[in-house]
């Protein structure tokens, strides 16, 4: 939760949008509309929201995992958009995994890390032929850590999301990422307004 924090916050002020972030907030099956195990969805969490005072928008952000960004984001906007609601929704996928906005920051995650642990190996390279080509992000980075260290995500994801460089990131030509912006800029310029919807007419 403190990764997406910090990098909603450094995106939000590199846009000159700085409405507050409330903390973000863990929500099962966000790739389901209304799964029929009951947990979760994001129809029970829209609700759940709605239910709060004051909401100026919502990003719904969650790893895409196996599924295919371009088919399940337009449809979940669709049913978004039905609704109607009184403020501005952005459902975002980051594919595969939210560590592959690492990728194009590699050699800034080198070297010795703020609390003294050991970070990536000084060689580094992502070896993918683009950056969103598979899963199992975790993993690769944890064999490119020095020996006896591993990647783990509850101890070293808030620490690489702070030496993420945006303007390099944003060079890099990331598509999720490209998406992400533009979630979070059309949050910002239409903040409070009802039925508007990112991704907007499947785009």
């Amino acid at each position: 939760m403190a990764s997406v924090q910090n990098l909603l916050v450094r995106i939000s002020q590199s846009q000159e949008c700085f409405h507050p972030w409330d903390n973000p907030r863990r929500w099962q099956n966000l790739h389901q509309w209304e799964p029929k195990s009951g947990r979760g969805g994001v129809l029970k969490g829209i609700n759940f929201i709605r239910s709060k005072l004051d909401v100026g928008g919502l990003l719904i952000l969650r790893d895409e995992d196996d599924m295919c960004p371009r088919d399940l984001a337009p449809k979940m906007a669709t049913k978004l958009r039905d609704l109607r609601l009184p403020f501005p929704v952005a459902y975002v996928l980051l594919h595969p995994e939210y560590e592959v906005l690492f990728l194009p920051c590699l050699k800034q995650m080198t070297g010795t890390f703020p609390d003294g642990r050991p970070g990536l190996v000084a060689d580094v390279t992502w070896d993918g032929d683009n950056w969103e080509i598979r899963r199992g992000i975790k993993e690769w980075l944890g064999k490119h850590f020095p020996p006896g260290r591993s990647y783990k995500p509850t101890v070293d994801q808030a620490i690489m999301t702070r030496k993420i460089d945006l303007d390099v990131l944003r060079k890099s030509d990331v598509p999720c990422f490209g998406s992400l912006e533009r979630g979070i800029r059309v949050l910002c310029e239409q903040k409070g307004s009802r039925g508007v919807v990112y991704p907007s007419d499947g785009k």
